[in-house]
């Protein structure tokens, strides 16, 4: 079969997933800097995402890499150029890559955390391998949080295999599928392919801040809402560093109020996006839903009140104390 018997020309995401030794994640971060700018200048190029590892649940780093058209994503995955920047990370990879070709780019933007599942299918036996998978999806859409089950074909000079990409609206909700003696029963039923099955797990194309299932079709309530928890996180990280950093060790030194603001703004942007206002955004999930119903959402705005009044409480305390021994 021909590639564009299997992928029309329309965008496509080509999804890089490989390990990196710990030790190589500074240098991996410095690396897809340059992999950007040598995109920049490749035909139907439309846009890079890096996905960092996400432990547990996503060990890989995920380059999601959108392009016009198949070809031209295959173009890039074999060209010279891409070939030399492969060279000068190769010493950090912790693994092969793994690599998908997946049609409708940007469809993985509305799911939360997926697993990308690869069989060794011979070809005689697609027809059976089929019909196990219609009987997997259907065990599947019985679970909670479930939200596709996609098939994609092999894709000469791309992957040989067939790819399932499984998303699930949480991790949790994933596990629980993946954990759970009905997949384990069909798994014994379709054993003659699992022979060469792979299973690699992550979450694509989420802003860090978002929680997990979030419509891509941001209603003013999410927004609302997002600004509000954003808003619980930042004012006691701007607080706490000025209180305990800023002022005792830069603004003494007789540093300029808008170069310690500028520090300031740095140390807590990095605090807060990579890992304050995600696990914020996790815990209150059940809030940000899209009709998380009228108790929910009641309690949600009761909760960040009191929380404010803590904080604002705590601080307060901070300042009096701090006079009171001045």
């Amino acid at each position: 079969m021909s590639l564009k018997s299997q992928v029309p020309d329309q965008p496509v995401a080509l999804v890089i997933q490989q390990r990196i030794a710990d030790e190589g994640y500074a240098a991996f971060t410095h690396w897809t800097g340059g992999v950007a700018e040598a995109l920049k200048l490749w035909p139907g190029f439309l846009g890079l995402e890096v996905v960092a590892p996400r432990p547990p649940a996503q060990l890989d780093w995920v380059q999601i890499i959108e392009f016009a058209t198949p070809a031209a994503a295959r173009g890039w995955l074999h060209s010279d150029v891409r070939a030399r920047l492969v060279e000068d990370i190769q010493r950090f990879a912790a693994g092969p890559e793994d690599v998908h070709l997946l049609p409708e780019a940007g469809g993985h933007r509305a799911e939360a955390v997926s697993a990308v599942i690869s069989f060794n299918v011979p070809p005689d036996e697609e027809v059976e391998f089929l019909a196990w998978q219609a009987s997997i999806q259907a065990a599947e859409a019985e679970f909670r949080g479930f939200l596709r089950h996609k098939i994609e074909r092999p894709i000469p000079g791309l992957h040989d295999d067939w790819v399932i990409v499984l998303s699930f609206d949480t991790d949790a909700n994933l596990s629980a599928w993946m954990d759970s003696p009905q997949r384990e029963a069909l798994l014994q039923v379709g054993r003659q392919f699992n022979t060469g099955l792979a299973v690699k797990r992550a979450s694509y194309g989420f802003n860090f801040w978002f929680p997990a299932g979030q419509p891509a079709d941001q209603t003013p309530s999410f927004i609302f809402k997002s600004n509000l928890i954003v808003l619980l996180v930042l004012y006691p990280v701007v607080f706490l560093w000025g209180y305990f950093i800023s002022k005792p060790f830069i603004d003494v030194h007789g540093v300029p109020f808008w170069l310690s603001l500028f520090i300031g703004n740095v140390a807590s942007t990095q605090f807060l996006g990579w890992w304050i206002a995600p696990a914020a955004f996790k815990r209150l999930e059940w809030w940000l839903q899209p009709d998380p119903g009228l108790r929910r959402n009641l309690l949600g705005y009761c909760l960040l009140a009191v929380l404010y009044g803590l904080s604002m409480a705590l601080y307060a305390g901070l300042i009096a104390w701090n006079w009171g021994h001045g």
